[in-house]
């Protein structure tokens, strides 16, 4: 393998890496708004809406078994690479046919449930493959990079989407989505990867299936490893669908913010998450594992708390929209901050703490696990808000969070905060 720079930020295979994902990331977001604004424009039905949204998760999901397989067993960049390609052809397909008044919704979910695919078998192989590009030292650090690059994209793509199709429609959308991807597998062609390890013996469906479980069951070998991904499982249960379901339920039919005003408080979140990425990157990269890991854990459930009470009916008309306004954007920020703080070191230690030539298995089963948990919360927590009062339920989770959490951390294995590096 190359030998790596002793700064990640000049290291030519992470810079070609990260141009591309910045790229691509920018595009996706562009349309990521522009899409469901057409949908809704061209048949404007909900359910529709509802339809497409599946088609980006589920063919994901049925995929992950299959690309956690083959992102072991293929060459990781050779995938990166095919699956933009593939990405793009496609899209710019799409791109085709609307310039050419062609475009129907069944050719656009189908293409959407293609692409779907394709990002399953792109996310195997590249969070496989960032271990085998950066050193143990600086893996942190690229990821708190990744993380600001992603962050950024958030705040940069919505924006130009609903901008560009405001004004040119989804045609211009399509082509420079479909673009941004060709251009990201182009960058990716110039790392240089070699692969750590081989596989001899042909893929079947038996070799399938006992592969496929060689990755679910490692994950529950490791006391380390097992400890991680029940504290992620747990936290994704708990605190992602309070975000999707309970916290616009609030803001919206509570409190009554506007579409904008809402949409602002989230660039608030993004904007915290982005800084506090850089951070990382920056100032904070001999801070220990479990040091960030726990006032990351703690800041951002008693901003949770504070939040909560902000919404108790007699303390929520002491302010005006406008100042309960500034005081959740000043929270959410502190929230998206100290929301890095947790996620790259956990991030990090689920790439050290795994070989790299089980990586990929371990990562789509863990992707399946994540995903399940969220839809499994959200059916849980709408079940609530029509019996519980809002305020009552965000109060409690956000206590049962920061007890979950502190138990997790203090019996938790030290490998778990400080993991050594693995081999094959």
């Amino acid at each position: 393998m190359k030998k790596l720079s002793n700064n990640i930020l000049f290291d030519r295979n992470f810079v070609l890496y990260t141009l591309g994902r910045l790229v691509s990331v920018i595009g996706s977001g562009i349309q990521i708004i522009a899409i469901p604004l057409y949908i809704l424009d061209v048949t404007g039905s909900g359910t529709a809406m509802g339809l497409f949204t599946l088609l980006g998760m589920i063919p994901r999901l049925v995929a992950a078994p299959f690309a956690g397989v083959i992102g072991d067993r293929w060459n990781r960049k050779k995938i990166m690479v095919w699956t933009d390609f593939l990405r793009g052809f496609l899209i710019l397909f799409l791109a085709l046919l609307s310039f050419g008044r062609l475009l129907t919704i069944p050719i656009l979910f189908l293409v959407q449930a293609f692409v779907s695919v394709f990002d399953g078998f792109f996310g195997a192989a590249t969070e496989a493959m960032l271990p085998d590009i950066v050193k143990k030292e600086h893996l942190r650090k690229a990821n708190s990079i990744l993380g600001s690059v992603n962050s950024f994209s958030m705040l940069v793509g919505p924006a130009l989407g609903g901008f560009i199709y405001g004004l040119y429609g989804i045609s211009l959308v399509f082509l420079l989505n479909g673009v941004s991807f060709v251009i990201s597998a182009v960058s990716e062609i110039f790392i240089v990867y070699k692969r750590k390890f081989s596989k001899e013996s042909k893929l079947s469906f038996k070799v399938f299936i006992v592969e496929f479980k060689d990755g679910l069951s490692f994950i529950f070998r490791r006391r380390a490893l097992k400890y991680l991904v029940m504290f992620a499982i747990v936290i994704n249960f708990l605190i992602y669908p309070l975000y999707e379901v309970v916290e616009p339920y609030i803001l919206r039919k509570v409190v009554k913010l506007s579409a904008q005003q809402y949409g602002l408080i989230q660039m608030f979140f993004t904007a915290g998450m982005l800084i506090g990425n850089l951070i990382m990157a920056s100032f904070l990269t001999k801070i220990r594992n479990k040091v960030l890991m726990i006032s990351g854990i703690i800041t951002q459930t008693i901003m949770l708390i504070f939040f909560s009470i902000l919404v108790f009916p007699n303390i929520l008309s002491l302010f005006s929209i406008w100042e309960f306004f500034y005081a959740i954007g000043v929270i959410y920020f502190v929230i998206g901050f100290f929301n890095t703080l947790v996620n790259v070191p956990v991030s990090t230690n689920l790439q050290l703490l795994t070989p790299s030539n089980i990586r990929a298995r371990v990562f789509a089963s863990l992707g399946v696990l994540f995903q399940l948990m969220i839809p499994l919360g959200a059916v849980v927590y709408g079940f609530l808000l029509d019996r519980i009062p809002a305020h009552i339920i965000l109060f409690t989770i956000s206590v049962i969070v920061l007890v979950t959490s502190m138990i997790f951390i203090f019996i938790s294995p030290h490998e778990m905060f400080e993991p050594a590096v693995e081999e094959s």
